[in-house]
Order: C-alpha cells, then sequence, then structure tokens
C-alpha cells in the first residue's frame, strides 16, 4: 500500500491512494483549514479503524444495537511535540452481556491502526531532490 501526498497551495496537500483522496491543511496561516491537520487524521484513522472492528462484532454476533458513536480525544506531549496518549470511548447503543462487552474489546483492540500506533513502527525517510 501507498499513498501519494502532493502540495495543492501553499500549506493544502493532498494525499492520494487506490482513486480515493484525503484534503489536509490550509493556503495560508490566516486561511480557513480546508480539512482535518494530519494528527487529528491520525486519530480519525484509530476511530474509523477501531469503529469497523466494533460493528463488524455486533454484525458477526447477532447483536441487536440501536447506534454507535466513538470519540478519540488526543494528548499531546513534548520534546519532541507529539501525540502523548489516545484515548478512545464507544458508546454502543445496545444491551451487551458481560461476555459480548468482553468480546467486543478484544475486537475493538485488533485494529491495524491501533496495532500499528501501539507498535512503535520503523519510520524511514528518504530525500529525491530532482533539478
Amino acid at each position: 500500500m501507498s499513498v501519494k501526498v502532493t502540495q495543492i497551495e501553499g500549506g493544502k496537500f493532498k494525499a492520494e491512494s487506490e482513486g480515493l483522496e484525503v484534503i489536509s491543511g490550509r493556503v495560508t496561516p490566516e486561511a480557513p483549514a480546508e480539512g482535518m491537520s494530519p494528527g487529528r487524521l491520525m486519530a480519525a484513522s484509530l476511530g474509523l479503524c477501531t469503529g469497523m472492528h466494533v460493528v463488524g462484532y455486533m454484525n458477526r454476533h447477532g447483536i441487536p444495537y440501536r447506534g454507535f458513536e466513538l470519540t478519540v480525544e488526543q494528548t499531546n506531549a513534548e520534546n519532541p511535540r507529539r501525540c502523548g496518549a489516545l484515548t478512545v470511548t464507544i458508546s454502543v447503543h445496545a444491551d451487551l452481556t458481560e461476555k459480548q462487552r468482553k468480546g467486543l474489546m478484544a475486537d475493538a483492540n485488533k485494529c491495524y491502526v491501533g496495532n500499528t500506533l501501539r507498535g512503535s513502527p520503523a519510520i524511514n525517510l528518504s530525500l529525491k531532490a530532482e533539478p
């Protein structure tokens, strides 16, 4: 899997993969944001991935529910500036047994994005300078 990121204008960027795109940033610091910041996109990715696992668990086990909502709270850290913690709160409108609660949480913890963030992946940077 790869994602291509290009500058649109100023501080506004586009990320593309498999025909889909996401806009992030703003043309100038004074301009309104035209998409989530990269940090918010990271939190959104965790929430979306976790949500897919939660709903998948409910559907696979035939658990009736009247709605689903998930919130990701992000806490920043310094030196270097980064995300220090992500807290995911899952709200499912359903009557769950204790076994179902444990199963749902186990499935929620199988999220690819969450597993990646917990695993401290290697980040390799390279630079191509072309005249």
